[in-house]
């Protein structure tokens, strides 16, 4: 080989290193970049979820509440419920006693057969 085929292979070669390492160092700052965007991204998630927080935890706290508010609805129901079926027991029984007092008092009036007539 002569001196100048030797200077050309040693600028190719000089060449394509350097254009390896440009490569290389483009490959790097481009995942860099990437690795930054996804930590501002996780970043703004990340506050988006915090500041729903609050919100989620007062939207709890109000469900306990109503929870709570709903089982005492519920037992005075209940209760009521069944002081609605004893009065209703009690009712009857009122009725049955006047109607056992109309039938007496038709078994009884002599005059009760031809008042139906």
């Amino acid at each position: 080989m002569d001196n100048t085929n030797t200077t050309t292979v040693v600028v190719v070669v000089i060449v394509a290193v350097l254009v390896v390492a440009a490569l290389v160092a483009w490959a790097l700052v481009a995942r860099k970049k990437r690795l930054d965007a996804a930590r501002e991204h996780a970043t703004g998630l990340r506050e988006k979820a915090k500041a729903g927080e609050s919100y989620v935890s007062n939207a709890e706290d109000r469900a306990r509440e109503l929870q709570a508010k709903a089982r005492e609805a519920q037992q005075a129901a209940d209760h009521a419920h069944q002081q609605a079926e004893e009065a209703t027991r009690i009712a009857r029984e009122h009725r049955d006693r006047v109607t056992d007092g109309y039938l007496e008092a038709d078994g009884v009036d002599p005059d009760a057969g031809r008042r139906q007539r």
